[in-house]
C-alpha cells in the first residue's frame, strides 16, 4: 500500500503508463490482423469476425463492466483510509461475485448464439453461430481477469496493469496465429476453422492473464496482509461492503449497457440502414467488414487513450475527493482533457489521411475506396470514442451521476431513433453523423456541468485545442505535398506503397511534434520544458 512511486502520485504519468500497455497490446492487434486476414481470405469471414466480437464485447460489458471501476474506486477510498482490511475483503468479493456473473453471461449468450445469427447475417448463420458461443466461454473468463485488474488499478499499480493487457495479447494473437496456420496451412481444413481458432483464442489469452496476475498478487498481497495484521480497527463489515460495492457499481454498468450501444447498432442497424440506402449486397459485407474489423482495429490506436485514463481517473479523483482536495480535482482534469486533445486528434487525423495506405497495405478486402472511404469517417468517430469515455469516467469518479445518467438515456434512444434514417439518407456517413451529433452533446453537457459543480476552468484547454489544430493543419499540408511529389498513395505495389506511407507519416508527425514544441504545447500539457529538457541532453553528451 505505499504510494511512493512517480507514477502513483502523477495521474498523467498512471494514464500514459496504462496506455503504453494497452498501445502495445493494440499494436500487436494491428501486427496480427495483417496475416490474419489473409489466412481468412474471406471477407464474409472477416465480417463475421467483427460481427461475433461485437456481440461479445456488450454482453461482456453488461455482466462486467462497472464492477471493476467499483472495485478500483472502493479499494482507492479504503487505500486512502489506511483501511487493509476493507481493501482484503473487497477483494473476496469482487471474484466471487464476478465469477457468478461471468458464468450467467457465458450461460445467456451461448442460449441466444442461434437467434442472434440470423439477424446479423444472411449466409453462413451455422458459422456466426458457432463463433458466437466459442467467444461465450470467454464471458466467463473475463471478468474474473478483470477482478483482479480493478484490485491494482485502485491500488495504482499501473506498471502490472498494463503488463497484465500487453502479456495478455501477445499469448491471444501467438495462440491464434499458430492455431490458425496449422488448421489452414497443415491440416488443410476449411478457412471457418481458422475463424474459429481465432475466437478460442480469447479465452485460451484469459486464462493465461489469470495465471499471471495470479503470480503477481502472491507476491503482492503479503504487503496488504501484513497492513491489516498491523490495523487496531475492525475493517467495513462485508455485507455493508457488498452494499457499497453494488450501489457503485449499478451506474457504471447502466453506463456500459447505453454507452457501448454503437456495437449493437453497428451489428443490428447499421446493415438495415445500409440496405435502405440501396447498397449493393457485395457493398454492403465490404462496410460491414471495414466496420467491424479494419474499424476496429484502426480506430483502436487513438481510443486506448480512454481506457488508459480512464484507469488512472478512478483511483486518483476519489482519492483527491476523499482528501476534500479540489484544487488537485481541477488540476486532473484539465491535464487529462489537454492529454487526449493533444494526442487524440493527430492520431485520429493520421487515420483520415492514410486510410487509403492502410487499408491497401496491410488489410484484404475487395473494394479499396469503399473500404478507404468508411474508415475516413471512422476516424471522427475515434476521436468521439476516446474523449467521451474519459469524460464519463469523470462525472462518474466526481460523483455527478444522476445527470449523466438522464443525458445518456437520451442521447442513446435518439441515436438509436436517427441512425437508421440518417444512413438511408447519406450512406454509411449518415451512421458516423449519428455519433457526433448526440456523443457530441454528451460531452459538452457533462463537461458544462463539470465547470459549474467544481468551478473549472477550461480555457487552458481551448489554449491547446487552437494550437493542436494548427498543428494539425501543417501536417495535413506536409503530407498532401509528399503525395503531390510521389510520396504516397497507391499506385505501387503493397510494400512499396507502405514504405512510402511510413515516409510520409513519420515526416508529417515530425512536423506536428516540431511546431508543437515551437508553440509550447508540450510545456502546457505534460508539465515540461521540451527545450532545456534538449539542452540538458545535449550538455551531458
Amino acid at each position: 500500500m505505499k504510494n511512493n512511486s512517480n507514477v502513483k502520485k502523477s495521474i498523467i504519468l498512471s494514464g500514459l503508463v496504462g496506455t503504453g500497455g494497452l498501445f502495445i497490446a493494440k499494436l500487436i492487434g494491428i501486427v496480427y490482423a495483417i496475416p490474419f486476414s489473409s489466412i481468412l481470405g474471406n471477407e464474409a469471414y472477416m465480417s463475421i469476425y467483427g460481427q461475433a466480437y461485437n456481440i461479445y464485447s456488450y454482453v461482456l460489458m453488461v455482466f462486467t463492466a462497472g464492477f471493476p471501476f467499483a472495485i478500483a474506486t472502493l479499494v482507492a477510498r479504503y487505500s486512502v483510509l489506511k483501511d487493509a482490511k476493507s481493501i482484503l475483503s473487497v477483494k473476496k468479493i469482487a471474484l466471487l461475485f464476478l465469477s457468478i456473473t461471468g458464468f450467467l453471461g457465458m450461460m445467456l449468450l451461448m442460449l441466444l448464439a442461434g437467434k442472434i445469427a440470423p439477424v446479423m447475417v444472411e449466409e453462413n448463420i451455422d458459422v456466426m453461430t458457432n463463433t458466437i458461443r466459442l467467444l461465450a466461454i470467454a464471458v466467463f473468463l473475463v471478468p474474473i481477469l478483470s477482478a483482479y485488474r480493478g484490485l491494482y488499478q485502485g491500488l495504482k499499480e499501473m506498471e502490472e496493469y498494463a503488463f497484465s493487457q500487453a502479456f495478455e495479447q501477445v499469448f491471444r494473437v501467438g495462440f491464434l496465429l499458430i492455431g490458425s496456420c496449422i488448421v489452414v496451412y497443415a491440416l488443410g481444413l476449411d478457412r471457418k476453422y481458422a475463424l474459429y481458432i481465432s475466437v478460442l483464442s480469447t479465452s485460451v489469452a484469459a486464462i493465461a492473464g489469470i495465471a499471471q496476475i495470479y503470480r503477481f498478487d502472491q507476491k503482492k498481497k503479503g504487503e496488504v496482509e501484513q497492513v491489516a495484521a498491523e490495523q487496531i480497527s475492525d475493517g467495513v463489515d462485508r455485507k455493508t461492503l457488498f452494499k457499497e460495492f453494488f450501489t457503485l457499481s449499478i451506474p457504471y454498468l447502466f453506463t456500459s449497457i447505453l454507452g457501448y450501444s454503437q456495437q449493437i447498432y453497428n451489428a443490428i442497424l447499421l446493415p438495415i440502414g445500409l440496405r435502405l440506402h440501396d447498397y449493393a449486397s457485395k457493398t454492403i459485407t465490404t462496410i460491414i467488414s471495414a466496420t467491424t474489423y479494419v474499424g476496429v482495429k484502426i480506430t483502436a490506436i487513438p481510443m486506448i487513450l480512454a481506457p488508459g485514463f480512464t484507469a488512472a481517473i478512478i483511483p486518483h479523483i476519489t482519492e483527491a475527493l476523499t482528501k476534500k482536495d479540489y484544487k488537485l480535482i481541477r488540476k486532473d482534469i484539465i491535464d487529462c482533457v489537454n492529454i487526449i486533445l493533444y494526442i487524440g486528434i493527430p492520431v485520429c487525423f493520421c487515420i483520415f489521411l492514410y486510410s487509403k495506405p492502410i487499408n491497401y497495405t496491410l488489410f484484404y478486402n475487395e473494394d479499396l475506396n469503399m473500404a478507404a472511404y468508411v474508415l475516413a469517417w471512422l476516424s471522427l468517430e475515434a476521436f468521439l470514442g476516446t474523449l467521451a469515455p474519459v469524460v464519463t469516467n469523470m462525472m462518474m469518479a466526481l460523483e455527478l451521476r444522476k445527470n449523466y445518467l438522464k443525458r445518456l438515456v437520451f442521447s442513446t434512444v435518439m441515436k438509436g431513433i436517427t441512425i437508421i434514417p440518417l444512413i438511408a439518407l447519406f450512406g454509411f456517413a449518415g451512421s458516423v453523423i449519428s455519433s457526433v451529433i448526440w456523443d457530441g452533446y454528451l460531452i459538452v453537457f457533462n463537461l458544462r456541468e463539470i465547470k459549474k459543480v467544481y468551478k473549472v476552468k477550461f480555457k487552458k484547454a481551448f489554449w491547446v485545442l487552437s494550437r493542436v489544430l494548427i498543428c494539425v493543419v501543417m501536417m495535413g499540408l506536409v503530407s498532401m505535398f509528399l503525395n503531390w511529389i510521389g510520396i504516397g498513395g497507391v499506385d505501387c505495389g503493397r510494400i512499396t506503397s507502405f514504405i512510402y506511407m511510413c515516409i510520409n507519416g513519420l515526416v508529417s508527425v515530425a512536423t506536428f511534434v516540431g511546431l508543437s514544441i515551437v508553440l509550447h504545447l508540450p510545456n502546457v500539457v505534460f508539465h515540461v520544458d521540451v527545450k532545456e529538457l534538449i539542452n540538458k541532453l545535449l550538455r551531458k553528451a
